[in-house]
């Protein structure tokens, strides 16, 4: 019998529901300023323990996200990404392009093994980690062919963004039970959107 583990397939993880980070606006506990991220639950990969880097000094955290047992959050002094927790299919790695040599981010989303910003600046939308289902396969509807995003959000096998001046949701990745597919409710015919989750 074999000693070694296998990683499980990304479709046999569950979606974490044991994970809560918040941002804090104001702290009783001096020790924490202000934009502090504070994460409880489940931390079998360290997702609920936030790093030095969006804790400590002058590091503070002005959005956040929680994946499949990886967390991210945008620095407030720098808009770069900062992620931690699982990093075994890189969703945990941001790209220079949210970090500083080309770009950093105003908006974040985590799903299942992968990760996603929209850039500061461009509006366009990166993503980084797992592209199982397309995820990170992002549409020219949303990355400056015909638009650019405002909102941003990941699910499980599927991503959504909100495009930037018509206001409709533009969705990749499956499709599995019409998920990617948004009604004429969101799209123009009897309304756009101002929020979107996955």
């Amino acid at each position: 019998m074999s000693a070694t583990t296998s990683r499980p397939a990304p479709l046999q993880r569950l979606i974490p529901i044991a994970l809560f980070c918040v941002t804090l606006a104001g702290v009783a506990d001096a020790t924490l300023p202000a934009g502090s991220v504070v994460g409880w639950g489940l931390n079998n990969e360290g997702q609920a323990v936030p790093p030095d880097a969006v804790n400590g000094g002058q590091w503070t955290a002005t959005e956040l996200a929680g994946g499949l047992d990886h967390s991210c959050a945008i620095q407030a002094s720098t808009g770069e990404v900062v992620c931690w927790g699982d990093d075994y299919y890189g969703q945990s790695t941001p790209p220079d392009a949210v970090n500083g040599t080309s770009g950093t981010a105003s908006d974040i989303a985590a799903g299942i093994n992968y990760s996603c910003a929209i850039q500061s600046g461009t509006g366009e939308v990166v993503c980084w980690g797992s592209n199982a289902s397309g995820v990170g396969t992002i549409p020219d509807a949303v990355n400056g062919v015909s638009g650019t995003a405002t909102d941003i959000a990941a699910g499980t096998s599927h991503s959504c963004a909100i495009q930037a001046g018509t206001s409709a949701v533009v969705c990749w990745g499956s499709n599995s039970y019409g998920k990617a597919t948004p009604p004429d409710a969101v799209n123009g015919v009897s309304g756009t959107a101002t929020a979107i989750t996955a």
